[in-house]
């Protein structure tokens, strides 16, 4: 009886530390309303970059249309919201700021011509 109450024990105490590795790997890094509207800050900025560097561009002989801001925005916005659910703050940050610095890199392209593009799948 002794043996059986050890192995109960053993076996609760192992599940409650598996329970709170799971909670702890599983919490929400930042609060939801911020992490919102982190990522739609992040659908705007690269909805912006797309904008900059592949409107109007040719690819297989097709003209790359974006579609309206709106719908664009929107799509990558629910994509970012999948994306970056893992994140926490400081790597939101750092995705930001990348994204800054790569939107800053794509005015360059806002008033060319368009260019035919070449597409590569690795």
């Amino acid at each position: 009886m002794k043996n059986i109450k050890i192995i109960i024990t053993n076996a609760f105490s192992k599940l409650s530390i598996l329970a709170a590795y799971l909670y702890k790997r599983n919490i929400a890094k930042i609060s939801w309303k911020e992490y919102k509207l982190c990522c739609l800050e992040l659908a705007e900025i690269d909805d912006q970059i797309a904008r900059n560097e592949l409107d109007g561009n040719i690819v297989n002989g097709k003209k790359i249309i974006i579609p309206p801001k709106n719908e664009s925005i929107k799509y990558r916005y629910l994509l970012f919201i999948d994306m970056y659910k893992k994140y926490s703050r400081e790597e939101i940050e750092q995705e930001k700021k990348n994204l800054l610095t790569r939107l800053e890199e794509s005015k360059q392209y806002k008033n060319e011509k368009s260019v035919e593009l070449e597409v590569h799948i690795i």
